[in-house]
This record gives C-alpha cells, sequence and structure tokens, in this order.
C-alpha cells in the first residue's frame, strides 16, 4: 500500500467542509499580515467576512507551518488579511483555510489519535521469550550494539512482506553484533530458537550466550547463513551447568558485515505458558495463534512461501497486570518450531507535538501507509467527538459530520482494517471480532 504524507492526509478534510479552501498565493503580498491569491480571492461578489472567524495555515514556502487568524478579505487585490502577522511577507505557497472555531493544530492533534486508536491492521508477530524481538517498538534498552549500528527497518521482509520489521547489523569492526537483554533459564533448561536471516554482506551468526560463564553456548543445528535472499536460522541448546544467565547474539563476522534479521522465535521446550508484548491492551486484539510447517531453514530446500500455517487448538488468553499472556494445553505445548500470534496493530502518530511550527512540517512531512479514506473519515469522527463534547457551537454541523464519518469509516473499517478472524477453542471454533472503537 503506498504511504501518503500527514499533509495529504489531512487536506483529504476539504471533502468534508472542515477545511474550507485549499489555496495558493499567486504572488508575494504586500506585508506579513496578508496572504495574495489574485486568483480565488479576487471577486466583487466575495464579501469581506467570507472567512470571518476563520484560522489560515501556510503549508509550503518559508512560512510553511505558520498559522494566523483570518481578519478580513480585500476582495478588490485578492487579499486575505491576517492576525497576529507572520513572521514575514508571504511568497508564492500553498495555504488552508479552516472551518470557523476549527483550530489546524487540533485537527494534527485528530489525525493522530485517529491514526493510533481507530485505524489498524492484522501483523503477524513472533511468540518469543524476548524482549522486543518482533522489532515492534523502539529499541531503546532492548537491544544493545558493539562493533555495530543497529537499525529497524520496515517493508523489507521475504517478497510476500511477511513480517512490518527486521533489525539490520552493519558492522563496525569485526565480530560486530546486537544482543539480547538477558533471560534466565535453569541449569540443563532446553531452549529453541529459530530468525529469519537475509546476508547482504559478509556472513550471520547466531549465538547464544554464556553471560555468567562468558563462554558461547554450544548449539544443535546450523548457525550461520551468508548471501542475500531469506532463509532461517534454526538452532537448539540447553543451560549450561554453573549459569543461568543467557542472551541471544545477532553477530556478523566482518568488519564490513550487513546483515538483515526477521523476528527472533526463542521458547523453552515444551513450555505452555508465554507472555506477549505489554503494548497489547486487550484479548481481542490478539487473533490467530499458529506455527509454521516446511518454513525455510539454512541447507533445507523450503522456500519462503511454500510453508503451511497450522492454528494451535484451545489457546487461552489471559492478563497479567498489564501483561497479555497465552496458555497453551498440557498435549499442544510449544515445540521446537516457530510460533506466531495476529496482532491488532494501530498506525503511527506522525507529531509529537501539536504547538509550534517545527511541529506541524514534521507531522506533514511524516508518512503513513494508512489508507487516505480510512484515516480521513477516523480523523472526522474524532474531531467530531471533539467539538460536540466542547459544546462550542455548530453542533448540527458536527453532529451531522459524526453520523457520517462513522457510517464511512466503518465502510473503511471492513475494507482495509482487521478482519474478524476464527478461533479454534477446545469445544469449537468461534469467531472472536476485533475491537470495535
Amino acid at each position: 500500500m503506498a504511504s501518503i504524507t500527514g499533509q495529504a492526509l489531512r487536506e483529504e478534510l476539504v471533502r468534508w467542509d472542515i477545511i474550507r479552501l485549499l489555496g495558493s498565493a499567486t504572488a508575494t503580498s504586500g506585508g506579513a499580515d496578508r496572504i495574495r491569491d489574485a486568483v480565488r480571492l479576487t471577486s466583487a461578489a466575495l464579501p469581506s467576512t467570507m472567512y470571518e472567524d476563520c484560522w489560515v495555515r501556510i503549508t509550503s514556502g518559508t512560512r510553511d507551518g505558520e498559522i494566523s487568524k483570518v481578519n478580513y478579505l480585500d476582495q478588490d487585490n485578492g487579499d486575505l488579511y491576517v492576525s497576529p502577522s507572520f513572521t514575514g511577507t508571504v511568497p508564492t505557497s500553498t495555504y488552508e483555510i479552516y472551518r470557523p472555531g476549527v483550530l489546524p493544530d487540533d485537527v494534527d492533534r485528530a489525525r493522530d489519535e485517529a491514526l493510533t486508536s481507530l485505524c489498524s491492521q492484522w501483523a503477524i508477530q513472533p511468540i518469543t521469550e524476548l524482549l522486543n524481538g518482533d522489532w515492534e517498538d523502539a529499541l531503546g534498552s532492548t537491544w544493545s550494539a558493539t562493533d555495530s549500528a543497529l537499525a529497524i527497518q520496515n517493508n523489507i521482509g521475504p517478497p510476500q512482506e511477511v513480517w512490518r520489521n527486521v533489525l539490520r547489523v552493519t558492522n563496525s569492526g569485526a565480530n560486530g553484533r546486537a544482543a539480547s537483554t538477558s533471560l534466565y533459564g535453569r541449569i540443563s533448561q532446553s531452549f529453541y530458537v529459530y530468525v529469519p536471516v537475509s546476508v547482504r554482506s559478509g556472513t550471520a551468526t547466531l549465538i547464544v550466550r554464556d553471560v555468567t560463564g562468558s563462554t558461547n553456548i554450544s548449539l544443535s543445528g546450523t548457525s550461520t547463513s551468508t548471501g542475500r535472499g531469506w532463509t532461517g536460522i534454526e538452532v537448539t541448546g540447553q543451560v549450561p551447568t554453573g549459569g543461568g544467565e543467557i542472551q541471544v547474539w545477532l553477530r556478523g563476522d566482518e568488519a564490513t558485515a550487513v546483515i538483515d534479521w526477521g523476528p527472533i522465535h526463542f521458547h523453552w521446550q515444551g513450555q505452555r505458558r508465554i507472555a506477549l508484548p505489554t503494548r497489547i491492551e486487550t484479548p481481542e486484539h490478539i487473533g490467530r495463534v499458529y506455527y509454521l510447517q516446511d518454513y525455510a531453514t539454512r541447507g533445507s530446500n523450503d522456500e519462503w512461501g511454500s510453508e503451511d500455517r497450522v492454528d494451535v487448538p484451545a489457546v487461552t488468553r489471559e492478563y497479567v497486570l498489564d501483561a497479555p499472556i497465552l496458555q497453551f494445553t498440557t498435549d499442544h505445548p510449544l515445540r521446537n518450531l516457530p510460533y506466531f500470534y495476529q496482532e491488532r496493530v494501530f498506525y503511527d502518530a506522525l507529531n509529537t507535538a501539536y504547538f509550534a511550527v517545527a511541529d506541524r512540517t514534521v507531522g506533514d512531512a511524516a508518512t503513513t501507509l494508512c489508507p487516505i479514506d480510512y484515516g480521513a473519515a477516523a480523523t472526522v469522527r474524532v474531531l467530531a467527538e471533539w467539538y460536540l463534547s466542547k459544546h462550542q457551537g455548530d453542533e448540527e454541523f458536527w453532529m451531522s459530520k459524526l453520523g457520517e464519518a462513522e457510517s464511512v469509516f466503518n465502510r473503511m473499517e471492513q475494507r482495509y482494517g482487521p478482519k474478524p478472524m476464527p478461533i479454534r477453542t477446545r469445544e469449537r471454533t468461534v469467531i472472536i471480532p476485533h475491537l470495535r472503537v
């Protein structure tokens, strides 16, 4: 799906009459207190109060991101006077005029609220004990770099784009690596690790490190890979005698190695209870749970796209404090296979703040994969709810827009949003719908 800018998403609101006019200044104005548009604003039929109580926002050029309140329209010259003045004269540039009472920054806030709480899709995530093993969250303190630079990459998974994110490790020295946070297992406890990998240059090596003993744990299976194209490293091992603290290291052997690592599956053999990331707010954001068969591994003839997804029966979804838990049955514990679950994920916010010129320009330039009609309907829904709750007038308009936006959003949700998924329980197959908000 093609990405769109924050500006393009917001300017869809012209179709909802929340933005009254998308215009372009035709010449540099005579002062900082006006915008000159001799094409759209020059007409004897336009009253000087045409845009009374409206805000205007500059969306390009040297005044990009500045906002002001409309004072009056000089229809003879096409000058839209504002107060307070801009920081300088307005050159040829685009601008937006909003419906009376609508603050441009409120629209940006509503746009981000729509992206982060209404618009969503199913994502495939690994079931893993490793913190941020799906590369879904910022690296922060979850993975550390040694002689390497770490960067999460989007949309470069296998040809069918199985995953949202991969981790690219770019070495600055030999044996550069990314190291996970520590795990703690019982002595001689067995574990399973599977990680997709594509080697852009050099040699990829998966290491499970005995932190207590400062040695590498002996692994069964092929732990190295070379060459472009996605395959998988699959190994098993045991917590050594004398040590219970271990880490997973994703290493490039050469100083010039550049390696892409997919989501990492790590679980204890026979494990029946495992926590999912705390970002999941409700069990209804957890869809199918399944494992792969005939998946790609180093040295096999299997390729991505030939694997089968087999649903795991009777998985219970629980919460302990803020942690979602998957409970597997005695008959179906975690085996030496990569397990996945579907997570309802929302889109990222485009802004981090909504007060300054820089905040607005950053949000306008940022991109999202949310379909534009899906995001626009959700934005209008949020904005209408806010303005109705403020009782600031124009209730009839906002009530009408709320009803229209809810209708359009529900249609777009069916088209673009996460579809309800059948989930097998012990007794029967049922449909678990995703959360409607």
